[in-house]
């Protein structure tokens, strides 16, 4: 019985390994119907395992119709299970490979995992479950937690200077769900306009939506809006306070100017408040959604300022609009998960979320200027970096530098996760300039990640 491999240091138990075992020579037909298996003391005085390991693997095969038994005869393999060459996945198939543990990655959208209040999120997890009262383990309303919404309204207009009620407001599951529910607004005969260049997360929401899309150029300005086109839109999609992925900010007059066209024309403003509290030079910038409460759909997301895998987003909805989202919110998924939300409302009255807000600015703050800095240093004045005033992430510009396909794969091959800024652009742009920037991430880069992969990208570039 040697041929069976046995790990005893893996998370995998004993009886689950050697049921896995059986399971996969069972498919592949090496062992063959009314074949017997050992009986449990040999198989077990073999392998040098507890009998009882044997017994649980032999009961789950006979539970799944893999074996059948034969009173004071043994265990016998069942007719008719052989299916075909499989591979069983084991443990290590499921870890990282050595490439993903060493790679430098500059993505976009990441905040800092290692310093995630963790255990006070689970302290208060705890404490608001313990707490919970009966009807907040029912089925709940579309719309979400009030005390969530409750904390949410005052902690946007303090912020934000959202103008909102608690019942204007809808949770998602992230700002993702958000903007696949605004896309059921758009008829088949409707189109909705995005900044070019954009997100890829909104670009896949729309498409996977069957949303048909006009991009509008962008600027060092933001949105161009004397290009607005006479047909209207049903949805204008603009990240005004930090423009993904430029970083630029949309002035107040051409925010005016769009409010303006969208009143004329009956279309919404899909505002996505990308990362805008992380502003490192003054006050972060007033939403649009102060301007025209009623002409602008407000979005927004915990995945930047707390983590991704929390999946908490919400919406600030004009009162026209509230019965028909949560109509479509209801159709869904009934309501994001109820316990998280409860979690979260505490987690910004007792003033955590402040807390923890201040620390990763200035956390974001020193970790943008390291990467400048390790930039100057390596290319000087062959560099040009933009939008670093907020957020997560910057545009850098290399003279005489183009980011083909060709450089990209060298810089891929040395373990380095960085986009280019060609790749959020809709149709051909003759801008050259789109075609030598490099889109920087840092939220969750390590500082000791940063020189080492400035200096390997030089390498590459120079």
């Amino acid at each position: 019985m040697n041929f069976i491999s046995i790990d005893r240091e893996s998370r995998i138990s004993l009886s689950k390994q050697l049921y896995m075992y059986y399971k996969e020579s069972i498919l592949n037909g090496n062992l063959k119907s009314n074949d017997k298996l050992p009986s449990t003391r040999e198989l077990s005085r073999d392998l040098n395992i507890a009998r009882n390991v044997v017994l649980d693997c032999y009961e789950q095969l006979i539970a799944e119709g893999y074996a059948y038994t034969k009173n004071g005869s043994g265990t016998y393999i069942c007719e008719g299970v052989k299916f075909q060459p499989i591979k069983i996945k084991t443990e290590s198939q499921f870890n990282k490979s050595d490439d993903d543990i060493r790679k430098i990655s500059f993505r976009t959208g990441i905040p800092d995992l290692d310093n995630i209040p963790i255990n006070k999120w689970a302290q208060m997890y705890k404490e608001s479950i313990l707490n919970l009262e009966v009807t907040k383990m029912d089925y709940q309303n579309s719309f979400g937690s009030y005390e969530l919404r409750s904390q949410l309204s005052t902690y946007l207009e303090r912020v934000r200077g959202v103008n909102t009620l608690p019942d204007n407001i809808l949770i998602t599951n992230g700002a993702a769900q958000a903007f696949s529910l605004l896309c059921k607004l758009v008829d088949k005969h409707e189109y909705a306009l995005v900044e070019n260049p954009l997100s890829y997360g909104i670009l896949h929401t729309l498409e996977s939506n069957h949303v048909s899309i006009k991009p509008i150029r962008v600027d060092e300005q933001g949105m161009v809006t004397s290009e607005l086109p006479k047909q209207p839109p049903k949805l204008i999609f603009t990240t005004p306070s930090h423009q993904f992925p430029t970083g630029v900010v949309l002035p107040i007059n051409r925010r005016i100017e769009m409010i303006k066209y969208a009143k004329k024309h009956w279309t919404y403003i899909v505002e996505d408040d990308y990362d805008s509290e992380f502003r490192f030079d003054g006050d972060p910038i007033q939403s649009m959604q102060y301007l025209d409460p009623e002409q602008v759909i407000y979005v927004g997301t915990f995945s930047k300022t707390l983590m991704p895998a929390l999946r908490i987003g919400y919406m600030v909805l004009p009162d026209k609009l509230l019965s028909k989202i949560e109509a479509i919110k209801y159709v869904a998924d009934l309501h994001s998960p109820n316990f998280e939300q409860i979690t979260l409302a505490k987690f910004i009255e007792t003033g955590l979320f402040d807390r923890h807000i201040n620390k990763m600015r200035r956390l974001y703050l020193k970790k943008r200027n390291y990467l400048i800095k390790c930039l100057k240093k390596e290319l000087g004045e062959r560099v040009m970096i933009t939008g670093a005033q907020a957020g997560m992430h910057f545009a850098a510009a290399f003279k005489d530098v183009t980011f083909d396909k060709d450089l990209m794969r060298k810089i891929e091959e040395k373990n380095i996760e960085i986009t280019a800024m060609n790749k959020h652009y809709i149709l051909d742009n003759s801008d050259f300039t789109i075609y030598n920037t490099l889109i920087f991430g840092y939220g969750n880069t390590k500082v000791e990640q940063m020189e080492k992969g400035i200096k390997m990208l030089a390498d590459i570039i120079k």
